[in-house]
């Protein structure tokens, strides 16, 4: 893990949705890329202030969800 964050504006958003919908198999309409676009870049920008918070070592993960189970007491 690096100690510096990624930087978001790197990210080329609609790059990005054009090859993950072509991996996918997935159509995407050239109207709707420009959303697609703000979303993956509101996410990346959402990831990069979540990455850039310092852990500690007494820092834990949250416990998992399992669905049907209760929670713990």
């Amino acid at each position: 893990m690096s100690s510096t964050p990624p930087d978001p504006s790197a990210f080329d958003a609609e790059a990005y949705a054009r090859a993950a919908a072509a991996a996918l198999g997935l159509p995407l309409d050239p109207r709707h890329r420009p959303g697609v676009a703000a979303n993956l870049r509101l996410a990346a920008r959402m990831a990069a202030a979540v990455e850039g918070l310092p852990l500690a070592p007494a820092d834990e993960p949250a416990p998992v969800f399992v669905a049907g189970r209760n929670a713990p007491g």
